[in-house]
């Protein structure tokens, strides 16, 4: 059409509308970060699995492919092991499906329980995945074994004791290649389990200092077969399945002085450096995305080109905009479309002297694509309680979400109240960061997914 015009001067219009369309169009495709925050409250269901030893879950949770959402809860009290539920949205009911100290056979009063799995639960080939971890400690642990569950039979399979008196406190699964890898505790060796042969192969030199947490999560790149976890130390440690061998990447690291956000409480728990907290592979994107302890900053890894980028910071509201930090969660999931991140966000209060105040959960959101973040709200119950505190997350096909949460007991005058302050009376090691101010129950909640756009 431009050219049908003899004059120059409709020309150069002509071009000036080209540029600015082929501009205008270049910049709509690129996208640029927003933030969104909502009021809220985030409603939740809680589901009772009525099992008042329970005090804590740490990512075991999945909603599985028959359709029910299979969940573990620990207990530190050496009166009870780790109790693996099944919940079935479609009727409601919830089952307690087993104790797994009794699974692997062990005596709880001669030995200390397998109190924890601190692992999500892999389904492959019809069966759940996982590994038990101590939940108190005495070098009469046996140590943490390697198991799977078959979601058709309801059968346990019992791989063995994985490392003598050592837990294990992450643990991951390659399902192309039928491996589990995990870390222990407390010696923080890197191990695997070849399913297919049922061998062991085990480096008894620590991974990171025993002192401090260490890592817990491992990220498997699927294409390569290659484990990652952060060193503790400001860089990523690698497992090349190639070549059998555990060696430290020269790049990338987290020596750049905004990832070195200490959290303001002091002790052993929180003795971490600088780490991620979650790992998780993105299959559309073909890269790592993992949330950093107490920064919270949401940062992508490539393994094939050992580019990290730092994307946003996504903690609870409240801390996005003051500049706080929490005790980053590990309920920490990426969507199905690999195009969203969801979190579960602590946001700890204080009172006016100083002292902590009852804490509450937010759901955020982290849309890829638009580089979006969202705060949905803080989470609630139907009875107005707002769970405290979170460490496991799973995005179900349901369009709903489902987390493993701490709630106060309100009511004294209950049942419940009564006895799980008989069972908190009791001569029960706990960790600090797991002790409340009031009395606590530990349930599975279905939350509504506010992306689905379905009732």
């Amino acid at each position: 059409m431009i050219f049908l015009n003899k004059g120059r001067k409709p020309v150069f219009k002509g071009v000036i509308f080209l540029v600015l369309t082929i501009f205008n169009t270049f910049c709509l495709a690129q996208p640029t970060s927003s933030t969104v925050y909502k009021d809220g409250p985030v409603k939740a269901k809680m589901i009772d699995g009525n099992f008042l030893y329970g005090d804590s879950n740490y990512n075991g949770i999945t909603y599985a492919s028959d359709g029910n959402v299979y969940y573990v809860i620990c207990s530190h009290n050496r009166k009870s092991g780790a109790q693996l539920f099944r919940y079935d949205p479609r009727s409601g009911t919830v089952e307690n499906v087993a104790d797994l100290t009794t699974v692997v056979g062990e005596d709880r009063t001669k030995v200390v329980n397998q109190g924890k799995v601190h692992c999500d639960l892999y389904e492959h080939k019809g069966k759940l995945w996982f590994g038990t971890h101590a939940g108190a400690y005495d070098r009469t642990y046996p140590g943490g074994h390697f198991m799977s569950y078959d979601l058709q039979t309801g059968k346990f399979e019992d791989f063995g004791v994985a490392a003598p008196n050592e837990g294990l406190v992450a643990v991951s699964m390659d399902t192309v290649r039928n491996r589990i890898y995990a870390v222990t505790w407390p010696g923080y060796s890197f191990l695997y389990l070849d399913i297919d042969t049922r061998k062991v192969e085990r480096w008894m030199e620590a991974i990171a200092p025993t002192e401090q947490q260490g890592p817990r999560s491992l990220g498997v790149d699927p294409n390569t077969g290659n484990v990652y976890w952060h060193s503790m130390f400001s860089t990523i440690q690698v497992y090349d399945y190639q070549k059998d061998e555990v060696s430290t990447l020269e790049k990338p690291n987290f020596k750049n002085p905004m990832f070195n956000i200490p959290l303001g409480k002091k002790g052993v728990n929180y003795s971490v450096g600088i780490a991620w907290r979650s790992v998780k592979w993105n299959a559309k994107y073909q890269k790592f995305y993992a949330i950093m302890y107490y920064s919270d900053w949401l940062v992508s890894f490539d393994p094939q080109s050992g580019e990290l980028e730092i994307l946003d910071r996504i903690p609870a509201a409240p801390n996005k905009k003051s500049g706080g930090t929490d005790y980053t969660s590990l309920a920490f999931e990426i969507s199905k479309d690999g195009e969203t991140i969801y979190y579960i966000a602590p946001d700890s209060k204080l009172n006016a002297d100083g002292t902590s105040a009852e804490s509450e959960l937010r759901l955020v959101t982290y849309n890829i694509p638009l580089r979006q973040y969202t705060d949905h709200g803080p989470i609630e119950l139907s009875d107005g309680r707002r769970p405290r505190y979170c460490q496991g997350l799973d995005v179900a096909d349901n369009d709903r979400l489902y987390i493993v949460g701490w709630v106060n007991i309100k009511d004294k005058s209950s049942e419940k109240w009564a006895t799980k302050l008989a069972i908190e009376t009791e001569d029960k090691p706990a960790m600090d960061i797991e002790r409340s101010r009031e009395l606590q129950e530990i349930n599975l909640m279905e939350i509504k997914n506010p992306l689905s756009g379905r009732d």
